[in-house]
Parts: structure tokens; sequence; C-alpha cells
């Protein structure tokens, strides 16, 4: 890595030439940047059926050498007091200086709901909240309807108001309370104009755009990919503009999706960490939407600042 007059990071070429990035088989990678580490917090992925229970951690210096900082959770144990399993798709966000995971597990009724925790370090301990944060139950008061209250990730807007956007089936954003933990009734949305959408939507903003993204098809599908849409407003509608990441048949890559999407501290450069069929293909001849691996390249605008497809690579 080269260190920068400004303290940042600067990713290579060099440094993006291998993937998978993880050993061993992950999934929906949320990505980020603390300090002068990188973090991945991924589903941890080879189960039937998703019903992996453990949540790890990754840390790296280098997004190259990503070392296996502990679970953090497990949502069969007394850790996750509301859950039972399927331990789904988590996001991180730091704020008041503190991080704030938050996840998917099933409640004993098999229920789909989001959870949070709370630690003082990016690698935890986390403490779980006792009771999830979203539930069906908190959809039908807002107006809400979707598929499976899942597939959290974190937006916080340039003065300071987070949010937390999910969904299955549809995708709907909710302002969160200061405290991260608690939402605010009264301010669910469904979000619309976001085509083709099945499930992990996202969104960063650049130059004053919302740059929204989400996952299509079916994580257990080849096809799976990414769509891109933009809009001036956090609540929307999204104005579609077309698929950023697709499958390689060419070189094995299916199955590319369920992403996050990284700013580097201080410069406008970024990177996008995703997951794909696991490798060698016919390694995984069932279920091979479960049994996946996490990727990562980089993600350029275009000069009319609208987000480039990216190229899937090895």
């Amino acid at each position: 890595m080269k260190e920068l007059k400004d303290s940042t990071m600067e990713l290579t070429n060099q440094e993006l030439k291998s993937n998978p990035i993880l050993k061993g088989l992950y999934a929906d990678p949320d990505i980020a940047q603390f300090g002068e580490t990188y973090y991945i917090y991924p589903t941890t992925d080879g189960y039937s059926g998703w019903s992996g229970t453990q949540f790890h951690v990754f840390s790296s210096k280098d997004t190259v050498n990503w070392k296996d900082e502990g679970m953090i959770l497990d949502v069969a144990s007394e850790d996750v007091p509301w859950a039972v399993g399927s331990a789904w798709a988590p996001a991180i966000a730091k704020k008041n200086g503190k991080y704030y995971y938050y996840f998917c597990a099933k409640r004993p009724d098999q229920a789909s709901c989001i959870g949070v925790a709370v630690s003082a370090n990016p690698a935890g301990p986390f403490i779980t909240q006792k009771e999830p944060l979203i539930t069906p139950e908190h959809l039908k008061p807002e107006n809400i309807s979707m598929w499976q209250t899942i597939d959290p990730s974190v937006f916080i807007d340039e003065d300071g108001t987070p949010y937390l956007l999910f969904g299955n089936g549809s995708p709907a954003i909710v302002r969160l309370n200061e405290d991260m933990v608690s939402f605010q009734p009264g301010t669910m949305n469904q979000l619309e104009g976001a085509f083709d959408f099945r499930e992990a939507i996202m969104v960063i903003k650049r130059n004053g755009i919302y740059h929204f993204t989400w996952s299509c098809d079916d994580t257990g599908s080849e096809n799976y990919h990414v769509n891109y849409g933009i809009s001036k407003q956090i609540n929307g509608p999204i104005e579609y503009q077309y698929a950023i990441l697709e499958k390689d048949p060419a070189q094995d890559i299916l199955g590319t999706g369920h992403h996050s999407i990284m700013k580097l501290e201080g410069k406008d450069e970024y990177y996008i960490a995703y997951h794909r069929f696991g490798t060698p293909l016919e390694q995984y001849p069932e279920e091979k939407g479960c049994h996946r691996e996490v990727c990562l390249d980089p993600l350029e605008f275009s000069s009319e600042g609208l987000m480039k497809p990216v190229k899937p690579t090895n």
C-alpha cells in the first residue's frame, strides 16, 4: 500500500488482481474503510438453504491479505435472544464514535427480521439489541409491502442524517434515529423506480446525486446481477440507468451480485465488493447459489457523472 500525504490509502491494479479476495465460501459482503484498515462483513456461506448461523469479520491493510478477526455473532445462540438461525446479509456503519452492525436472522416463527448490534471497535465485541430493529409487523403501519424484511444497508447523508435501506421483492428506506438502533415512525417509504428489483439495495451520494444500486434475479441464478439508477432525492423516485455488474461466462464468473460500494476516505475513488458462484464451478455441482465467494473490483464514474459498468475479474 502507498501511504498518501492525507493518510488515506490508494489501491493499485496489482493489489486488485486476485479474486476471490477471501479464502473460503462467503457472500453478501459489506466493505468499509475505518482509518487505515479495510473491513469486510460477509454472510458465512456453504450451507444448504442458506442455513448458516455465524457472522465473521475480516480486516486488511492492503485488500490482498485478509485476517479473520473472528466471529461477531451466532444468531442461533444467546448472542441474539430473538433469533434462531439464518444469518444473512450484514451491514456496518460508524456514528457517534461507535460501530453499528445490522444483520438478518429468523425468529422462531421463521419470519426474517433485521437486528442491530453495537461495539466500540469495528471488529467487536458486538452487543445485540434485545429486540429486532425491523420486523414484518413494522411494515403495515408504514404502508410498506415486500416479501421479506432482509438485506439492510446504511447510508449517512452529508448532514449526518442516517438511513436504513432494505427489502426483498420491493425496496424501502427509513430514517434512523440518532441512536442508530431505532427508527423514526412515519418516515418509512417504498422506493419507486428500482427496475427488476429483487434485493440488496444501497445508495451512495456523489456531486449532489444519489446513486442507487440493487440486485436482480435470484442469488441461486447465474444471471444474478446489479442494476443502477439515480435520483436527486434520497427517497426517490429512482431513474433507472442500466446494469453495472453482470456475469462473464467466458471467465467462469457467474451469479455476480449482492454488493457494497466503498469510497476511499478523502478521495474520489470507489471499489465494489460482491459475491459470485464459488470457483472452480465444477467443485459445486449442486446449490451453486449456496456456495459463493467474495470479490473486489474498481468502480469508476463517467465524465457525465454516472457509474460505469464494472468488468468482473479473476
